[in-house]
């Protein structure tokens, strides 16, 4: 019969067996949980392009797989109204946030003023008449519409279609002046935008 002290000591003996077994056995299980581990991370590779394979961040692309694409990327409208409008004695281009936030305008002493506004999230079909005529038009072979008189007596607005979603303005308005003369600036203004433009699809 084993007396209280024997027991005590089989008792640590077994104990300490057990713990060296876990011991032991410890580092394999954890360069197994690595191996796995690193199965996952590869398993969530996509053409080649690593990726998380838990993100939270959203992608950039549209429902159908797409990826997004801004239309007027790295250009400015004050850029181009100058470039357009220079020879014609306007001044004092300055940025404007009215028709998006890439419009700029710019004024001629005794004579009016002209805008232009790269709209990202609206093409032409969205452009509507409040007091004056809208037509139909071309400008650089594009399409466009045309609104006279909209503004006010002396004033026209141009819509160049860059694609379904997006479109250019210019509009005119006079001091003095009628919509027929307000029109015509317009369109030319329009017309030397419009090499500078993007394709649109």
């Amino acid at each position: 019969m084993m007396n209280g002290a024997s027991g005590a000591k089989a008792e640590k003996s077994v104990f300490a067996g057990v713990t060296q077994t876990f011991t032991s056995k410890l580092p394999s299980t954890i360069m197994v949980f690595a191996s796995i581990s690193a199965l996952t991370a590869c398993a969530n590779e996509s053409n080649g392009n690593p990726t998380p394979a838990m993100s939270s961040t959203p992608s950039n692309r549209q429902e159908n797989g797409a990826p997004t694409k801004d239309a007027f990327a790295g250009l400015d409208a004050c850029e181009l109204l100058r470039e357009a409008t220079a020879s014609l004695g306007y001044e004092e281009y300055k940025p404007e946030t009215l028709e998006s936030d890439n419009g700029c305008r710019a004024k001629k002493s005794g004579y009016g003023n002209v805008g232009s506004y790269l709209v990202d999230k609206e093409g032409i079909d969205g452009v509507a008449a409040s007091q004056g005529t809208k037509t139909t038009t071309q400008i650089g072979g594009r399409d466009a519409v045309q609104l006279s008189g909209d503004a006010g007596r002396g004033s026209c607005y141009v819509g160049i279609a860059i694609t379904k979603t997006t479109r250019v303005s210019v509009g005119v308005t006079l001091s003095d002046g009628t919509d027929e003369q307000a029109c015509t600036d317009t369109k030319v203004i329009a017309e030397q935008l419009a090499p500078k433009l993007p394709q649109g699809s």
